[in-house]
């Protein structure tokens, strides 16, 4: 008897499930085996199919908060190069109160790390005193603010989307398990119901691809999310 490898993806074991479910439903004596196969095979199925569903949003909003990224640096850059304009050269009065380090540890980090550089940097344009900050703050306090907002919107849309994502993958590895184990069980029910009939045991399962069979039978088996390749376990 054959079972898919303990890391196998949701579809080589749904596909799997699929074609067991059909050697078992062949003979009376493992017919209860072939719903439990089917249950908990369309179970995760479903499941697969709502958590490949939410890769979506978290491709679209990782995009969003890229962009979000690049515009907010822009603003930065612009707001340094106004600065300078105001001061009549570099490192004059508003660049040393607003930009005391000039732009580099904004514009380095990156997500909820530049969310707060950015912050540091509109709370310190927010509140300086120097001579002449007030018509330089009246432009890019709003810029800076805007550009701030948008990108901590972006950060939290992807956040959202990546936990749906992960509660779901979370939920498909649970039914993933209980598919393993459904499928012991059908080896145990099979060995019960035949015993030492290894033919007909072996014929109720699936037989599983592998490189050396691909140029004669077809695509090898689907690699699971981490990249392993699903390849048949002797069960």
């Amino acid at each position: 008897m054959r079972k898919y490898r303990s890391n196998a993806s949701s579809s080589v074991r749904f596909e799997y499930g699929v074609e067991l479910a059909a050697g078992l439903a062949q003979f009376p004596e493992t017919t209860s085996a072939a719903l439990d196969i089917r249950t908990v095979n369309n179970a995760l199925n479903g499941q697969h199919q709502q958590r490949c569903a939410l890769r979506v949003p978290v491709v679209e909003t990782r995009a969003a908060a890229r962009f979000a990224e690049y515009h907010a640096e822009r603003v930065i850059r612009s707001a340094l190069r106004a600065a300078e304009i105001e001061d009549g050269g570099r490192r004059g009065r508003i660049c040393a109160a607003v930009f005391p380090k000039g732009s580099t540890p904004i514009l380095t980090p990156a997500g909820r790390s530049q969310v707060k550089s950015m912050q540091d940097l509109v709370d310190r344009l927010d509140h300086a005193k120097v001579a002449g900050i007030e018509a330089y703050r009246n432009v890019w306090s709003p810029k800076l603010g805007a550009a701030l907002s948008s990108l901590e919107a972006a950060l939290d849309a992807h956040e959202e989307a990546l936990a749906a994502h992960d509660d779901a993958f979370r939920a498909e590895l649970a039914l993933r398990d209980a598919h393993h184990d459904a499928v012991d069980r059908a080896m145990g029910v099979v060995r019960a119901a035949f015993p030492r009939d290894r033919e007909l045991q072996d014929v109720i399962f699936p037989v599983l691809e592998t490189a050396t069979t691909k140029s004669k039978k077809g695509p090898v088996e689907e690699a699971d999310e981490s990249g392993a390749p699903a390849v048949p376990a002797q069960g």
